[in-house]
């Protein structure tokens, strides 16, 4: 497990802001570089079976997809994007292509900081667009929710890790990121309960454990 240097957060700012990832392999950029790289082993060979076959739409969307995960696992995240495009433009009812290209554009608004908000807003319409297609996937919604915490958005967060919970209730990334909203929001209850279901999964979570002391210190400030 890899630790972020996470604090529990007070403002909106997003360098404060716990990062999504560090609990499972749901997270948003842990998964998607593994993602990437695993995928990326596969583009020869389907490149080679390629040449012998008609491109058909759904042949030539995957071509895309597997030289989109070699270009962003070398952090080509333009060419990523423009690879991903071009499958989504042949098949648009992919969810799993709509949230792959909302990972691009999440990426993109941590190492550019100066196009963030543009990016996390196209991220977010990605995401969202991916769980209208499948609204049954715990992690599109847990990407939701730590992009409205990126913006700012503790309340629309928290609507978005209440969906990931009830498809995925035992899930600690979920219960974790979950807990991250309800701290941002001073709801110090209901974000300990959260904080604890997912410490009794990985209890030597970093980002989980530090938490867990701001809301112990929290409330003791609030203690008369």
């Amino acid at each position: 497990m890899t630790s972020m240097g996470a604090r529990a957060v007070q403002t909106a700012d997003i360098s404060a802001v716990p990062q999504a990832g560090a609990l499972s392999s749901s997270a948003a950029l842990p998964r998607a570089v593994d993602r990437w790289r695993q995928t990326a082993r596969v583009l020869a060979v389907a490149v080679a079976l390629g040449a012998g076959l008609a491109l058909v739409p759904p042949f030539a969307a995957e071509i895309a997809r597997q030289t989109a995960f070699a270009d962003a696992d070398a952090a080509y995240l333009d060419d990523a994007e423009a690879q991903l495009m071009r499958a989504i433009s042949w098949t648009p009812q992919n969810a799993y292509l709509h949230q792959f290209i909302g990972e691009i554009y999440y990426r993109k608004a941590l190492f550019r900081p100066q196009q963030r908000k543009a990016y996390l807003d196209a991220a977010l319409g990605a995401f969202k667009r991916s769980a209208r297609l499948n609204p049954y996937e715990a992690g599109t919604f847990t990407l939701i929710g730590w992009t409205h915490l990126y913006l700012g958005e503790a309340g629309a967060a928290e609507e978005a890790f209440m969906k990931a919970k009830a498809l995925d209730p035992n899930n600690p990334q979920v219960r974790y990121s979950l807990g991250t909203a309800y701290l941002w929001q001073k709801k110090l209850s209901q974000a300990r309960t959260e904080m604890e279901f997912a410490r009794r999964y990985v209890p030597n979570a970093t980002e989980v454990l530090i938490a867990i002391r701001e809301i112990d210190r929290l409330e003791g400030a609030r203690q008369p």
